[in-house]
């Protein structure tokens, strides 16, 4: 029920540049956020820290699942690889509970890495998003973000998250729901299924 009404409210906060809903919304609900993109210095910091491990393993196939925050930082890193070091490459990008459809958050992006796309250093995006989870209230990534200019665009996939807390209350954006939903399992087992004989891990006897 929130979506329409928050499409509403996107579509007049990109227009005017003005974010005030987005604003408290995440200065109130998503503050880890929020301090992400208001502190440069802790910016550069959590990006060089992905950075690092990206590079790291830059000779290895990648499989780089991003949860809320984490899709705001991941997507980033990978415009700013691009530029930068423009031979990494990352197989599957996999956000899930991202808020990458925030009116503020793509003015953000916009600001820095120009118009949005997929990063041309991802060879697939897939997007998870529950639809009661409100940090992925719009749910589809593919109407504000272009293909890449290989052609690779973004997958969404409405998936059910159903983690409880330990009281009994749901929690549709926890990361462990979405890590154990069918979608993403299937992502996974595609991905060890065709990893390289010698660095399968072995299974339990």
């Amino acid at each position: 029920m929130l979506a329409p009404v928050y499409a509403g409210i996107d579509a007049v906060e990109e227009a005017t540049g003005v974010t005030v809903v987005d604003d408290l919304i995440l200065e109130h609900r998503f503050d880890d956020l929020w301090h992400y993109h208001a502190e440069q210095g802790f910016a550069r910091q959590v990006r060089a820290r992905l950075a690092e491990r990206l590079r790291a393993f830059r000779d290895h196939r990648i499989l780089l699942v991003a949860h809320s925050m984490g899709s705001v930082i991941a997507y980033d890193v990978l415009r700013q690889l691009e530029r930068e070091d423009p031979s990494l490459r990352v197989e599957h990008l996999v956000t899930a509970g991202s808020p990458l459809d925030l009116a503020k958050v793509k003015l953000k992006f916009e600001a820095e890495h120009g118009p949005l796309r997929v990063p041309n250093n991802v060879s697939a995006w897939t997007n998870l998003a529950d639809g009661e989870d409100v940090v992925a209230i719009m749910g589809a990534l593919e109407v504000d973000y272009g293909p890449s200019d290989t052609g690779v665009s973004v997958d969404d996939r409405r998936v059910v998250n159903a983690y409880h807390r330990p009281n009994g209350e749901p929690n549709p954006h926890k990361s462990y729901g979405y890590l154990r939903t069918p979608e993403f399992s299937r992502i996974a087992v595609t991905y060890a299924q065709t990893m390289p004989e010698a660095v399968r891990p072995t299974e339990p006897r």
